[in-house]
């Protein structure tokens, strides 16, 4: 039985004669959101492309909420769907479920975000960013804008989201790594969410002001908070460098206009598709590899005009 807030929505497919199916195959799938800027596109590549298979999607949204999320893959294993795609918003919290997906020998995949070590015995493969990369990709660039020097505040997304962790600790080591003469000068959350880092800017703002000299956000939307927030303290002072992640259109617009230093691009749909033709290949009995990133590219105004946005 699955609940009103489960959010279920099925995707209607044809199957494709290609595939050699008997019967067309439903995977569940566990997203994140459905309305977000980044897993919305996300979501709708996935399921278009499983339509171009001919595999059916059992869509579950979490809404953020990770005690959701974790009925939700119990619904899935409950319904023996034929595979399981999970987007985890916790490190450790859908262990028991992915265990009892195995036990029900369902393979089971991660997109986008990863999961402790502890999780690998019950995954088959975890396709979508490398987030540690991109902390130290945020890093490198963040660096070159400050010549080496400076004090920075990092506005990271969900406090024990393995997103957040990846970017945040990727970011961390490589300036221990590069002996930069960086240093962090707090770290806060704001959930991925621009109102949030509006808010929490603000107060960064009010505590440190001109002592900010650089600014690493977990994504362009909180970027985005940011520059709000300086704008509305300092509205003749320039914006310090600001690094973000997700290659949002409006990201580039900021770069082009200054405001922003540079963002790190990360395709939704290349996210999505990839989840999708991963689960269809174990589906079918094909080995896959237990890591598939998709690629990321830097941009600063240097190569802003060359490069197309995520989304």
């Amino acid at each position: 039985m699955i609940g009103k807030k489960c959010m279920l929505k099925i995707a209607a497919v044809s199957l494709l004669a290609s595939t050699g199916w008997a019967s067309a195959k439903t995977v569940c799938y566990v997203t994140a959101a459905d309305s977000h800027a980044y897993a919305t596109p996300a979501n709708k590549a996935l399921e278009a492309r499983a339509k171009e298979l001919g595999v059916e999607i059992l869509s579950l949204s979490q809404d953020f909420d990770v005690q959701k999320g974790t009925e939700q893959l119990n619904t899935c294993v409950a319904r023996k769907v034929d595979g399981i795609i999970l987007w985890p918003l916790d490190p450790q919290a859908y262990i028991p479920g992915l265990a009892r997906a195995q036990q029900a020998n369902i393979p089971a995949i991660l997109i986008n975000s990863p999961m402790s070590d502890d999780a690998k015995p019950f995954i088959k493969s975890f396709t979508g960013p490398d987030v540690y990369e991109e902390g130290k990709l945020a890093a490198d660039s963040l660096s070159k804008a400050l010549g080496g020097k400076g004090s920075v505040v990092i506005i990271a997304g969900q406090a024990g989201n393995g997103t957040t962790i990846g970017r945040v600790n990727g970011f961390t080591d490589r300036l221990k790594e590069e002996n930069a003469d960086i240093k962090v000068l707090d770290t806060v959350n704001a959930d991925f969410d621009q109102q949030k880092a509006l808010v929490v800017s603000r107060d960064l703002i009010t505590r440190f002001g001109d002592q900010i000299t650089g600014v690493y956000a977990n994504d362009d939307t909180m970027a985005r908070g940011f520059i709000d927030a300086w704008k509305e303290a300092n509205p003749s002072k320039p914006t310090p460098p600001i690094v973000g992640i997700n290659g949002q259109k409006d990201a580039f617009e900021s770069i082009k206009s200054g405001e922003m230093y540079s963002t790190i691009v990360q395709s939704p749909v290349e996210d999505g598709r990839l989840a999708i033709n991963t689960m269809a290949e174990i589906i079918d009995g094909k080995e896959v590899k237990d890591r598939l990133p998709i690629p990321l590219t830097v941009v600063t105004k240097d190569n802003v005009g060359s490069v197309e946005p995520a989304f």
